[in-house]
């Protein structure tokens, strides 16, 4: 079953989802001696993460807690179009030795989907021998996409493994890596952050039962808790 709350701004939701965030790897440290955090694109997660490096890095012991990026896109190590350097500017430069697993983003999507893959086997795993990931952190698209899964696009398809290369995405850049919708049930805890009107009919139609949206189907893979503001809510019924 899947939570929802509704904050009156993008700052009020940031606020909180950085405030879940260091709870919930706190959490994980203490039961596990670890834990693994997936981080997500976009400017929502971004004004969280900078929530986190101004009010929270000395709440936690960071050097616990592994960094993941749940997608990336094909691109040189230092272009602005990867995920990694938005996270990297916003929070983990400000954190001394922060331990990361980055995709080599310089490689062709299949390559660098197969080493992703291989890092992602170095996390502790859950009951079930999935890598255990403590904390996902997803997105939406106005269309309804999460991480780089694409609603009707040819490389959105169920399957066995952790990550999936991405061709001819709808957004540029064309080539990319992502996380599955396999590798997210081994989620423990997964929070989607949206803001803003342009995200309210994808989350109205996503929140219907049986929705098939890759939002949608990720929020009920990971019994997801939804933090939106108003604006992304305006279209609830």
């Amino acid at each position: 079953m899947n939570s929802l709350q509704i904050f009156e701004n993008k700052q009020d939701l940031a606020n909180e989802a950085a405030k879940r965030a260091v709870d919930i790897l706190q959490e994980a440290t203490l039961q596990y001696g670890s834990a693994t955090w997936v981080l997500a694109g976009g400017t929502t997660p971004e004004l969280a993460y900078k929530v986190i490096a101004t009010t929270y890095l000395d709440s936690l012991d960071w050097s616990k807690v592994m960094f993941v990026m749940g997608d990336e896109r094909i691109a040189p190590l230092t272009s602005p179009d990867n995920n990694w350097h938005a996270a990297e500017a916003a929070l983990l430069r400000h954190i001394p030795g922060a331990t990361f697993l980055r995709p080599i983003s310089d490689q062709s999507a299949e390559v660098a989907r197969d080493d992703y893959i291989m890092q992602l086997e170095s996390l502790p795993k859950n009951a079930s021998g999935q890598p255990r990931l403590d904390l996902v952190w997803l997105g939406v698209g106005e269309d309804g996409h999460t991480l780089s899964l694409f609603p009707g696009h040819p490389d959105f398809t169920q399957t066995d493994r952790l990550v999936a290369a991405i061709h001819n995405s709808p957004k540029p850049p064309s080539n990319r890596i992502s996380l599955t919708l396999h590798a997210l049930i081994g989620a423990e805890h997964c929070d989607i952050l949206a803001a803003g009107e342009s995200k309210a009919d994808a989350i109205s139609h996503a929140l219907q039962p049986d929705n098939l949206l890759p939002i949608a189907q990720a929020a009920r893979a990971t019994s997801a808790s939804w933090l939106i503001d108003t604006a992304a809510a305006s279209r609830l019924t």
